[in-house]
């Protein structure tokens, strides 16, 4: 098959899938296996996973990872075709989870997925786990199905993580108003026990959690908040200057945070003002 025609096909995936495809999804429209490896020969693509191709023209992001092995888990069926509790998908959860939710400090290099029936992949940076998730436990970002904060907080509780690193996923995820702290506490009751809480509630939990990081839920509630990606939502470079944003803040927004809130990028942006009228 033709370079042209193949690249023309696959468009017909990448488009819609963070500009990658998989193997069996290429086979379904007639690019055979030769043309794909031609492909990546003439540097048309790259392999991101086994069965998972990119067009090397696409710019990747931060999730990359996770999405290659979201559309390996059903590698014949387009993501935009897949439901968000798919019985035969999963959906990102744990620490990964965590950091594309821009929560916590650890740096996790595995894809960790709650999936709804026992399977297993042979990848050892692929961690499956088989859960039932409901519809308020899950949210879509950037098109990938992903556990809430919440349901990530408490599926890191029930993994019997450090308490110090779920009490600073508590507080980022607090400030940044993913979640509330009246419905924190009564989410996360029946891991009091495992922690040693006293009494043994999600009360009780809460404040020992904090008290790793030398907060209480009262210093949670009287602290002023900083400015959330929430309240950034729409806002243009020109405004950010009185929102009290830091540098700080917008140093670690990642490009994908960025294009959900619909924030123009401050440097592009930056430049523009800053550039001199041309003469007349």
């Amino acid at each position: 098959m033709e370079t042209v025609k193949a690249l023309e096909l696959l468009g017909e995936y990448t488009a819609g899938q963070w500009g990658m495809v998989t193997t069996r999804q290429a086979l379904n429209l007639g690019v055979d296996d030769v043309t794909l490896h031609r492909l990546k020969r003439a540097g048309f693509l790259e392999t991101v996973r086994r069965g998972v191709h990119a067009l090397t023209a696409s710019s990747p992001s931060g999730a990359r990872a996770e999405q290659a092995v979201w559309l390996s888990l059903r590698p014949a069926v387009a993501g935009w075709e897949r439901p968000k509790l798919d019985p035969d998908g999963g959906v990102i959860s744990h620490h990964s989870a965590a950091r594309l939710h821009g929560l916590g400090e650890l740096v996790n290099r595995r894809v960790e997925m709650t999936v709804p029936r026992r399977r297993t992949m042979r990848d050892p940076d692929v961690w499956l786990r088989r859960a039932d998730l409901s519809e308020t436990d899950v949210t879509v970002l950037d098109g990938l199905p992903t556990t809430t904060p919440m349901r990530t907080i408490c599926d890191l509780l029930d993994q019997h993580n450090d308490a110090s690193h779920v009490a600073t996923i508590i507080r980022q995820a607090v400030e940044a108003g993913q979640v509330r702290l009246d419905e924190l506490a009564n989410e996360i009751g029946p891991y009091a026990s495992y922690y040693g809480a006293v009494p043994s509630d999600g009360a009780a939990l809460l404040e020992q959690l904090l008290a790793q990081i030398g907060l209480s839920t009262v210093d949670m509630t009287t602290r002023p908040s900083p400015i959330t990606w929430g309240q950034l939502a729409g806002v243009s470079w020109g405004e950010l200057k009185d929102k009290g944003v830091t540098w700080g803040q917008l140093a670690t927004m990642s490009p994908d945070i960025a294009r959900r809130l619909g924030i123009a990028s401050a440097t592009g942006e930056a430049n523009n003002e800053n550039k001199p009228e041309d003469a007349t």
